[in-house]
């Protein structure tokens, strides 16, 4: 799993500016589950690989990424 983090880790770094210029759309329960159940770990990778374009395209779900993975930590 610290696997997975270092690899997220290191695709948000190499996004860096490029990610503010991406539209902001409200993220739907569905997504929001998505990101949850990645945090977990209880994603599966097809589940994985269907989150990845609606993380790259969309800003808001790149903030609730983080403020999963942030409560999570807490």
């Amino acid at each position: 799993m610290e696997n997975e983090f270092a690899l997220l880790n290191q695709f948000l770094e190499e996004m860096g500016p490029e990610v503010i210029g991406h539209e902001s759309l409200p993220v739907t329960d569905e997504q929001l589950d998505l990101i949850k159940r990645f945090v977990s770990g209880s994603l599966s990778a097809k589940d994985r690989e269907s989150l990845l374009p609606t993380l790259i395209e969309n800003e808001q779900a790149l903030h609730d990424l983080v403020a999963a993975i942030k409560s999570r930590q807490s």
